[in-house]
């Protein structure tokens, strides 16, 4: 939140690179928990999934995500950004999802993110590391396609598609 109230959301403009802006690599996860588990399978049962939605300082709820340190692999660089915005530990990263880029929302780097799908079953997140930061679970309606709204629209739209592969498998495997 700026001082003068929320911050409008992205426009299409975030999404068109301004010659000169430098390139930021960055990592995201689509974290999911299932609400019951197949222990055996790691498989969530009927009872559906809930994605992990990080929700910086201000009404900006996001996907968990953040910019690589120097010599960190994308995988090490997500399960840190999980510690320290979400609080969880022991994400089990199933696969790569994809690659979105845009401006930040200062519009001073070009986002290169790379997010993967990950699932949790840690059934309490610890206070997360950066401060204001909160975790909030939010279920992921794969009977309605029915997702949370975020602050990115890529993100929505990347939710959007794990929803409907949770539709049409019954699994996000």
């Amino acid at each position: 939140m700026s001082a003068h109230g929320p911050l409008p959301p992205p426009d299409a403009s975030h999404y068109t690179r301004p010659d000169g802006v430098p390139p930021r690599p960055s990592v995201g996860g689509v974290i999911l928990r299932p609400l019951t588990l197949d222990t055996a399978t790691l498989e969530g049962a009927p009872g559906g999934w809930q994605v992990a939605v990080v929700v910086e300082p201000g009404p900006y709820p996001q996907l968990p995500k953040g910019g690589l340190e120097a010599g960190e692999t994308h995988r090490d660089a997500l399960h840190r950004e999980l510690r320290e915005e979400a609080g969880l530990e022991g994400v089990q990263i199933i696969r790569e999802l994809a690659t979105l880029e845009r401006l930040n929302y200062a519009r001073t780097k070009w986002q290169v993110t790379r997010y993967y799908l990950g699932i949790t079953t840690q059934p309490e997140a610890l206070p997360p590391l950066e401060p204001g930061y909160r975790l909030a679970w939010h279920p992921l309606e794969t009977r309605s396609g029915q997702v949370p709204a975020l602050f990115w629209p890529e993100q929505t739209r990347l939710l959007r598609q794990v929803a409907l592969q949770l539709q049409r498998n019954g699994t996000p495997f």
